[in-house]
């Protein structure tokens, strides 16, 4: 599913809209020693030396937001009929499992409103707030769905056109994206849907627009919550990551961590931003407190890889190890972050390609599309970027880092008559 910014970054007005990952693990090839992994990452089951083993971190009882959670929870068991008493407790879990990066907290949020969503009827509120929590799984079928229904019984619904408005951005529909953007400027007011259609000229070759558009909503940051603030500097940067201007991306990157210094989500795009600047040692002291997250530690991994560093296997045995855990489950997460390690840790193009065309086919932000481009021309197949290619023509994608690599494929296929940039 998906957060987030992978890049999703939820358009957020009650819940956040966040999305992420999917699914299954990958041994690296065999013949080379030296990159090999387990093809089943457990052999046995781990048996502590001693009763102070330290077996795995958890939430501080002490952290204000776990706290909230046992409040909420405590609400909520007292009066276990009170569908507002289920919607906070509900938000708070996914808002929490989308800082820490742990999509657990999505199946604590459904099991809290699964109760009213069981209803022959279900409340406005509990079908939104399903709505949500699908699209962090990356069940953007069922959640379209649910928030067209709500729409079907609430055409002023806010939340419902924030959503579905985010939605359409991460799968790549544009058109859909402008017209639900005019519906959150009727339904949540200007503020809101200047950001969302500032949002939304990032993905269209109008990325100076954007910056502009987000930089008048950016000015109005004491009139919203830390939350909103935060994901403004962090659309902005990744607007200023599209112009090429890295002082500028680097600025609100910090920004927006400032706001928000634990939230999964920026510390993963900022990473991001790194390795792509050649900086793998800050990532290693930016994440050191974040191993828990999935997310966060492939990061880590490829910090580590990038550094030659002798941990580098560990790293990549646990990250695949994760993977294998999360295939288990029948999670479908991770397609984006599996591709990438796929390409950049197993070097293995050709599962890379699979995996990443895959997950394209669900959601097509750039890093998806930077995902597809970078695997077909690792994997000597430029033909299986065509559909990619005709996309980013169609709409005109700034980037400093797809477009050459889009150039290059397109560049590639013109010999055989195959499409071109």
């Amino acid at each position: 599913m998906a957060t987030v910014r992978s890049r999703i970054w939820a358009l957020a007005l009650l819940l956040p809209a966040f999305g992420l990952w999917g699914g299954t693990a990958y041994a690296a090839s065999t013949t080379d020693a030296n990159l090999a992994i387990p093809a089943a990452p457990f052999k046995a089951p781990y048996v502590p030396s001693s009763d102070s083993a330290n077996l795995q971190e958890v939430p501080s009882t002490s952290d204000p937001a776990v706290l909230e959670m046992k409040t909420l929870r405590s609400q909520l068991d007292a009066t276990p009929h009170s569908l507002p008493a289920a919607i906070r407790l509900a938000g708070a879990y996914v808002d929490y499992g989308r800082q820490v990066g742990d999509a657990h907290y999505a199946g604590y949020a459904e099991a809290v409103i699964t109760p009213w969503i069981a209803n022959p009827h279900p409340p406005v509120s509990a079908l939104v707030t399903e709505a949500t929590i699908l699209q962090y799984r990356h069940q953007f079928t069922e959640s379209r769905q649910l928030l067209q229904r709500t729409l079907t019984i609430d055409p002023a619904n806010a939340q419902a056109w924030l959503t579905l408005a985010t939605l359409d951005m991460v799968q790549g529909d544009y058109e859909t994206a402008g017209k639900d953007c005019v519906q959150v400027t009727r339904s949540a007011g200007f503020q809101i849907g200047l950001a969302c259609s500032g949002n939304l000229r990032s993905y269209v070759g109008q990325a100076r627009q954007s910056l502009a558009i987000l930089q008048q909503v950016e000015t109005r940051g004491d009139q919203v919550s830390t939350s909103y603030q935060a994901w403004v500097e962090g659309l902005l940067a990744e607007v200023a990551e599209r112009l090429g201007d890295w002082p500028l991306a680097e600025s609100h990157y910090r920004k927006a961590l400032t706001i928000l210094p634990h939230d999964n989500f920026l510390l993963v795009a900022y990473a991001d931003f790194l390795l792509d600047r050649a900086r793998p040692k800050e990532v290693l002291s930016l994440l050191a407190d974040h191993t828990q997250s999935d997310t966060a530690f492939l990061r880590l991994a490829l910090a580590q890889s990038a550094l030659h560093s002798t941990k580098t296997q560990r790293y990549i045995w646990i990250m695949a190890a994760r993977f294998e855990a999360l295939r288990l489950r029948g999670s479908a997460l991770f397609g984006r972050e599996q591709a990438r390690f796929a390409l950049e840790l197993q070097h293995d193009p050709q599962t890379a390609l699979s995996l990443a065309l895959q997950n394209w086919h669900v959601q097509r932000e750039p890093w998806d599309t930077r995902l597809v481009l970078e695997a077909a021309l690792a994997a000597g197949q430029p033909q299986a970027a065509v559909e990619v290619l005709g996309f980013l023509q169609k709409h005109k994608l700034q980037d400093p880092i797809i477009e050459p690599l889009a150039r290059e494929l397109s560049a590639k296929l013109k010999p055989t008559g195959g499409a071109t940039q």
